[in-house]
């Protein structure tokens, strides 16, 4: 879990198997297929290499600032855990409408988070499933 400062609020953000449940059932879209996208956007992001965001760098003809707006949204949710209320994506927009795309502390969170979760390294298959 990771914590970001959006103006005078605190963000938390999570990653799990969760989420991709959470973002298919508000988006009605691949959490993961549209990740791919995001980092093709993102040329100035090597998080998913260990390394940081650097705005200079981004391609806005190929970014889907929304996208971003989807995982973080997504991230929070799934930090906000399974038995409370939590907006839908329209509502928790007005309640940050002060979110910084790129800030390089949120993106570098969001895309960290996901990482740990979605690309994790290691074995992908269990050895008893190896023929």
């Amino acid at each position: 879990m990771r914590e970001v400062t959006i103006g005078d609020k605190t963000l938390r953000l999570k990653g799990s198997t969760l989420s991709l449940l959470h973002y298919q059932q508000e988006f009605g879209r691949d959490l993961l297929g549209d990740m791919v996208g995001m980092v093709a956007g993102l040329t100035g992001f090597q998080a998913l290499s260990g390394g940081e965001v650097d705005p200079s760098k981004l391609d806005f003809s190929r970014l889907d600032s929304v996208a971003i707006l989807r995982l973080v949204w997504t991230l929070a949710r799934t930090a906000a855990g399974v038995g409370g209320q939590f907006p839908s994506f329209t509502r928790w927009l007005e309640e940050h409408e002060d979110i910084d795309i790129f800030d390089p502390d949120l993106l570098t969170a969001a895309m960290e988070e996901a990482k740990k979760i979605f690309f994790r390294t290691g074995k992908a298959v269990a050895p008893a499933a190896k023929g």
